[in-house]
């Protein structure tokens, strides 16, 4: 337990991780396309509805989970730093991408000094805060490692970090009343990443079937909840469920737990293992995508007809981003050379 992990060969269950991530991401956004905000909170359809929005709000917790997992032994400040370059050349790729489509093709119209201006302040990418968010949390990742490492295995401690994060950056958003300060909500990717090496450190053994159940369970009633509450929309609902709030919070850990020693055939692993690569500038490639394929589909634009605006609209652009993003991914190997690792 809390054994170093000896990567030599890849561990495939984390792969199929950053891929679900990057799927719950583009079904997160079809959600904002897709006008479901404003629908009323009546139904059974709008409940399964609810359910799908709610596991797709762990996209990014589960991101930052698979960080603390993958880099909490790392107290390099040199090593850690050599990946930010990494993360800002792919950024800068998508914006090579981005920006002529959406000022040609989209026409949202910008002088060039106006586009250089959004490049710099990470909105040249309709979903840029990732990148800035990420490296705000690379350049503590170091220190985060060497308080973590200070901790050792020592499980009360690791629980009493974990419980002490959870109370600053989750407890605020679990209801509409002032339950726990919330002026540190902001900073609920140190949580997830904190989260994530805490499962590294203990390795918890958890069946699939149960943590993927639990999951389902905790969005089904997250969604029954919404329905049960309010006969309004979505969007006057309160409180708004977002990344750090704990209920989102239990979904990611059951996922991640689920899934993160899961056995994977060795084929399947290997074209996960590909797609795994294009999931970072695939992200960012998909914002385009989104501005233009649902626009091709309004008529699906209604709660009963969400599946097949999945079918038609949502997969594609997953499929296209992450095509697009293992090109990119690829180019970005080519100008920083990165050293071969595992995951």
């Amino acid at each position: 337990m809390g054994k170093k992990i000896i990567n030599k060969e890849r561990v495939y269950g984390l792969d199929l991780i950053r891929c679900l991530a990057f799927l719950f991401v583009v079904t997160f956004h079809s959600f904002l396309n897709n006008g479901h905000s404003y629908v009323e909170q009546i139904g059974a359809t709008v409940w399964i509805a609810d359910t799908f929005r709610f596991l797709s709000i762990s996209c990014i917790g589960l991101y930052l989970m698979l960080s603390g997992y993958l880099k909490c032994e790392n107290t390099d400040i040199k090593s850690c730093y050599r990946g930010i370059v990494s993360v800002l050349v792919g950024y800068l790729l998508a914006c090579a991408v981005c920006i002529p489509l959406r000022h040609f093709v989209f026409d949202q119209v910008y002088t060039f000094g106006d586009w250089i201006k959004k490049v710099f302040d990470f909105t040249a990418i309709s979903y840029g805060w990732y990148v800035e968010m990420f490296i705000g949390l690379s350049l503590l990742v170091p220190f985060i490692n060497m308080a973590l490492k200070y901790i050792g295995n020592d499980k009360k401690q690791l629980y009493i970090l974990a419980a002490a994060l959870l109370f600053m950056t989750a407890l605020p958003g679990a209801t509409k009343w002032n339950i726990a300060p919330d002026y540190w909500r902001i900073t609920y990717p140190f949580t997830y990443y904190v989260l994530g090496a805490i499962v590294y450190k203990l390795r918890p053994k958890v069946n699939p079937w149960l943590g993927l159940c639990g999951a389902l369970m905790s969005a089904g009633i997250l969604g029954m909840h919404t329905v049960l509450t309010t006969d309004d929309n979505y969007k006057s609902f309160v409180p708004q469920r977002e990344f750090q709030d704990i209920w989102i919070v239990v979904i990611v850990v059951f996922i991640f737990v689920a899934l993160y020693r899961v056995n994977v055939p060795k084929k399947l692993g290997m074209v996960l293992a590909v797609m795994s690569t294009g999931c970072y500038c695939g992200y960012l490639l998909s914002s385009v995508f989104d501005c233009w394929v649902y626009k091709l589909f309004p008529q699906f634009k209604t709660p009963d007809k969400y599946w097949l605006l999945f079918i038609c609209a949502t997969i594609p652009i997953y499929i296209a981003s992450m095509l697009g993003g293992i090109l990119l991914q690829k180019l970005t190997d080519v100008i920083v050379p990165r050293k071969k690792k595992s995951n």
